[in-house]
């Protein structure tokens, strides 16, 4: 009996590796080159932008900076084309478990003379190894390189509308300001949750029949535009993904099939999504004297929710949640912390008209942030803290001819708690108003 057992072990082995050898030998290297393309034209509705300069003549008490903005800081009815972000995007599958993708980066910034350059860096470059693939659809993948984060792009798949706006987590808040030269020069801070790809590894678990994927990932945690290798700290980031509905879904898809359709009614998605960020901020911690360390920690949640129409058309909302909380070393007194939270709501209404064929949809946004990092700015002279809570509102119509394409016109307004807005006439306000016809491309 003991020889049968190991005969069969030994004859399954065999047609085990026959038929791996023989999957091997069917399977064909493949490169595949795509992009992604965000460009349009802007308009300054208001006549207004960000005070970026005082009149140090013109002392007031009621100014968020302690004296009145200086006039004509900038031309009338400002307007300009744009091109915010371009992709080349190469994909390669070279193994049936070995795939890699190199992403440049082209992307606007101002040179050394304050000039607006385009400029080219490596946004990802990674390789990924999935060891465990099973047919209920689980499986187990490795990440190396440049690699991405692991929340954005799934809050930017369920939006769908990244070329509008960046999602709540990637967009670039206003966390202080104050003035920081005698000529009355105003220095502006902007910060966003998370950068959108790192130097690190991964691994992630695809739980069956698509109910949901959970990620970890070890990271430099400077962020792909710093990919220095002098960070002994490493960042710990968790991300999950449950879909508890799947498998209805999944039968409900099924027969829709059955009767030559392409789409189900009623709930056609429903997710929930959780993160954890534990890291400690580049430098800081030497020569302190309490001994303290900065410390950047996040954590945030977010849901997705779709409904199709009768035959056509949907609507779909996401919520998005994050929290932030930084230590900060002081050499004289205790840690300061900071603590972050804001919160985000997406819309898209597609309307049930067969003819336009869901090609037509209303788009909405409304993101909240408070900075909250008050223990670190005066009440003169500053902007920051509590009165730095802001809010960003868009609305868009956009048209898509094509799967690749969406074409669209949207109005954006982001909201102040205090007149740190600036209109052509010296006037200050709290409202900050942008028209733009935008064109997204993804191939």
């Amino acid at each position: 009996m003991k020889k049968f057992n190991i005969l069969f072990v030994t004859l399954l082995m065999f047609v085990s590796f026959q038929v791996t050898f023989a999957q091997d030998k069917e399977f064909k290297p493949e490169v595949k080159i795509g992009g992604t393309l965000f460009t349009g034209w802007q308009y300054n509705v208001d006549d207004a932008d960000f005070i970026n300069r005082v009149d140090l003549g013109s002392p007031s008490s009621t100014e968020p900076f302690g004296y009145s903005p200086s006039k004509n800081q900038f031309e009338t009815s400002k307007n300009s084309f744009y091109l915010e972000r371009a992709y080349i995007n190469v994909n390669a599958s070279l193994t049936p478990e070995i795939k890699a993708r190199f992403t440049p980066d082209i992307y606007q910034a101002t040179d050394n003379a304050g000039k607006t350059q385009y400029f080219y860096q490596v946004k990802f470059a990674y390789v990924e190894y999935t060891p465990l693939k099973i047919d209920n659809g689980s499986s187990l993948a490795f990440q190396a390189g440049v690699i991405p984060n692991l929340w954005v792009p799934q809050i930017e798949k369920a939006f769908g509308y990244r070329g509008m706006i960046k999602t709540f987590t990637d967009y670039t808040f206003t966390t202080s300001a104050r003035v920081t030269s005698p000529a009355g020069a105003v220095s502006r801070s902007t910060s966003s949750f998370f950068s959108t790809a790192d130097l690190g590894a991964s691994v992630k678990y695809t739980f069956p029949r698509g109910y949901g994927d959970l990620s970890l990932s070890v990271l430099n945690g400077n962020g792909f535009r710093d990919l220095g290798f002098d960070n002994r700290f490493k960042d710990i980031f968790i991300a999950g993904f449950v879909n508890p509905i799947a498998g209805q879904l999944r039968e409900k898809m099924e027969a829709a099939r059955t009767l030559n359709k392409n789409r189900i009614d009623g709930v056609s998605d429903f997710s929930l999504g959780a993160y954890a960020y534990i890291g400690k901020q580049t430098n800081g911690e030497y020569a302190i004297a309490n001994g303290g360390q900065y410390q950047n920690n996040k954590f945030g949640g977010m849901f997705n929710f779709k409904y199709n129409f009768v035959n056509s058309g949907f609507v779909k909302l996401t919520g998005e949640l994050g929290y932030e909380s930084f230590q900060v070393p002081n050499t004289v007194t205790n840690d300061s912390t900071y603590k972050s939270i804001g919160f985000a709501g997406y819309l898209e209404f597609c309307p049930p008209i067969m003819e336009l064929k869901e090609r037509l949809s209303l788009v909405g946004v409304f993101y909240n942030f408070s900075p909250d990092n008050s223990a670190d700015y005066s009440p003169v002279n500053a902007f920051g803290g509590n009165n730095a809570k802001q809010s960003v509102f868009g609305i868009g119509l956009y048209y898509k001819p094509a799967s690749i394409l969406k074409l669209g016109l949207n109005y954006q307004m982001s909201h102040f708690d205090n007149n740190v807005i600036v209109k052509y006439d010296g006037t200050s306000t709290n409202n900050l108003s942008r028209m733009f016809v935008n064109a997204i491309l993804d191939f």
